[in-house]
């Protein structure tokens, strides 16, 4: 019989699993001998050596391991969180939806001693997620850049006479639609395990689009739609379904991560709350930021990171910044202004040769919404 004490010792061992297969593919975020700067959380935490980046990466690989063998030892797992949580404070970028995923799922074995609560705030984080996730992809950008230009033209090779008819390109919003109705589905449905089946269906067709089968593009999240599917598989394909109740969710002090998962991530809508923590994922409308190179000469180490393509800024020497970070660390940067302007200084710190100018720009790309930045 599939207890709840073994469902969570085996999304545990999924977590843990997928979390070391991440952590390898991402190898170069976690460590500081590269080109890309480290944006520590605080200046405090600047300048530490690659020894400390290194050892706390072979560190969290091993503790996450021994999770893997021994899910039930509370005190292996607190000690994966606390450093996980002080490698993440050396370098913001490593804070990607995934890695905050996980820390939150062995949080949740750390700080519930009843299987029950872990249960239910792992299915109302999968909630969470999905339900963001689709949100954020009801916009012009998403509709543009992801599902035309990566999912339509990239994947299924459509024309562009095709992809410019007024129906194929509003029914890129269904996406959004079925990944937020699935959230609820997962709440609220009767028959959950067609909801989980109608979304393992969809990790699997986001894993064969970014797979070298597909368009081979963000490498780094194909563990984490592996892990998904086993989630569900787990959860909602084993001999007793996962319940949900909405009120063990302010239960005494498990409030706190109802408020962290629930209600935080909305602000983000108003703009006041991070969109990585907030699962703003795929959602094509982030702002992005933009390096131009006037004596590229002086700048040979950057040559693989220079725009092959025409952009929106008026340069011809261009570093995308996300292409750079993807090049480099197989991530995307953290999509925030004030992270940008950090990394802006950090360049012009370690470039004191390289003339430079940094520019802004928010959705839609065009050059009306380009803004060059200083200080």
């Amino acid at each position: 019989m599939f207890t709840q004490n073994l469902k969570v010792n085996y999304l545990l061992k999924i977590t843990a699993f997928f979390w070391i297969i991440t952590k390898i593919i991402s190898y170069k975020l976690w460590l500081s001998n590269r080109l890309f700067p480290l944006i520590p959380v605080a200046d405090f935490f600047d300048n530490c050596p690659n020894g400390l980046h290194l050892s706390l990466y072979i560190l969290g690989m091993c503790s996450m391991f021994f999770v893997f063998l021994f899910p039930s030892k509370r005190i292996i797992i607190g000690f994966t969180i606390g450093i996980e949580l002080l490698s993440c404070l050396l370098d913001i970028n490593r804070w990607q939806p995934y890695q905050y995923h996980y820390i939150l799922i062995f949080c949740f074995a750390f700080f519930f001693r009843k299987q029950k609560s872990f249960l239910n705030f792992f299915v109302f984080l999968l909630v969470v997620i999905y339900a963001n996730s689709g949100l954020h992809k009801l916009n012009g950008g998403f509709l543009f850049y992801v599902w035309e230009n990566l999912i339509l033209k990239q994947f299924l090779g459509f024309k562009t006479d095709q992809i410019s008819n007024t129906f194929i390109h509003y029914l890129g919003l269904s996406l959004g639609f079925f990944e937020f109705i699935g959230a609820l589905g997962l709440l609220f449905f009767k028959n959950k395990k067609m909801v989980a089946a109608l979304l393992i269906a969809m990790h699997l067709f986001i894993l064969v689009l970014l797979s070298p089968l597909g368009v081979n593009h963000n490498s780094v999240v194909l563990p984490w739609n592996f892990a998904m599917i086993i989630f569900l598989l787990v959860l909602y394909f084993t001999k007793e379904t996962t319940s949900f109740k909405f009120k063990e969710l302010i239960d005494g002090y498990q409030i706190v991560f109802f408020i962290l998962i629930g209600v935080l991530p909305l602000l983000n809508f108003l703009g006041l709350y991070d969109n990585y923590l907030s699962f703003n994922l795929y959602s094509g409308n982030l702002q992005k930021m933009y390096i131009c190179v006037e004596n590229r000469g002086e700048a040979s180490q950057f040559e693989p990171y220079f725009s092959k393509n025409k952009t929106v800024v008026d340069c011809s020497n261009a570093i995308l910044l996300s292409n750079w970070s993807v090049k480099e660390l197989n991530v995307f940067p953290y999509p925030q202004k004030r992270v940008y302007l950090k990394i802006m200084q950090k360049w012009k710190a370690q470039n004191p040769t390289i003339a430079a100018k940094f520019y802004l720009v928010n959705y839609p790309y065009h050059k009306k919404n380009c803004v060059q930045i200083d200080e």
